[in-house]
């Protein structure tokens, strides 16, 4: 079901995203998971995020779209993400376009209220009971106008269940929480983390996951690439 578009059926517009991905054409984005869309009219800008591969592969990747959508639901009056407006055939995730940015390719003009606003953003997200999971990703924080962040990209955030027997999905938010924390530090100091001020240093607590990750690629870098790199010279 889709709702808010303006002059604009189902109908038209699932014909027009199966039409441009027999066509490969108005293709914003790809990756393991899809091809993300744009659509653009008078009245309509959106982004729709569609599922790749076949059988097995392809109904996991539409689950992902499915989840994320669960996760769009709860931020309907949440100000510091797209807006969604719906799950397309069950398998299309409709979002609305954002005019910006990713903060890889612009810094905001004002660093510390940015950064304020991206704290107040995270927990608020909290508050709904999401964690975004992955905003370390320096694609899925954008800067508006260079100065608001949004963020986008729930694909692997978590939904904070209730209930007693929901011990390994509080643990796993509360991991996901201490990500969204970390990320906003390291963007915030430039992972320049000796900076980190008194104030903000009990929000930034590295996890088993990022220590392990780091040992991993700092092992792939001195024994495996550095070598084939020496190798080619």
């Amino acid at each position: 079901m889709i709702d808010g578009l303006k002059d604009l059926s189902e109908t038209d517009l699932k014909q027009w995203i199966e039409n441009s991905l027999a066509e490969k054409s108005h293709i914003l984005a790809a990756g393991v998971q899809g091809q993300t869309l744009k659509y653009q009219d008078q009245q309509n800008s959106l982004v729709i995020k569609t599922p790749h591969g076949r059988g097995l592969i392809k109904y996991f990747h539409i689950l992902m779209l499915r989840h994320e959508y669960a996760v769009y639901k709860k931020l309907q009056d949440y100000s510091f993400a797209p807006r969604c407006y719906g799950l397309l055939a069950g398998r299309y995730l409709v979002i609305e376009y954002i005019d910006a940015k990713p903060i890889r390719h612009a810094r905001p003009q004002n660093e510390l209220l940015f950064f304020q606003q991206l704290f107040t953003a995270i927990q608020q997200l909290h508050e709904i009971g999401i964690a975004h999971f992955d905003l370390k990703k320096k694609d899925n924080l954008l800067v508006i106008n260079g100065e608001r962040p949004c963020l986008i990209d729930f694909g692997t955030a978590v939904i904070r269940k209730t209930g007693c027997c929901a011990i390994f999905n509080h643990f796993w938010y509360r991991l996901a929480k201490q990500f969204d924390y970390n990320a906003w530090i390291k963007y915030k100091y430039k992972k320049q983390l000796e900076l980190i001020s008194a104030g903000d240093r009990p929000y930034y607590h590295r996890t088993i996951i990022e220590i392990v990750s780091r040992k991993l690629k700092r092992f792939y870098k001195d024994n495996i690439y550095d070598k084939r790199k020496a190798g080619k010279k």
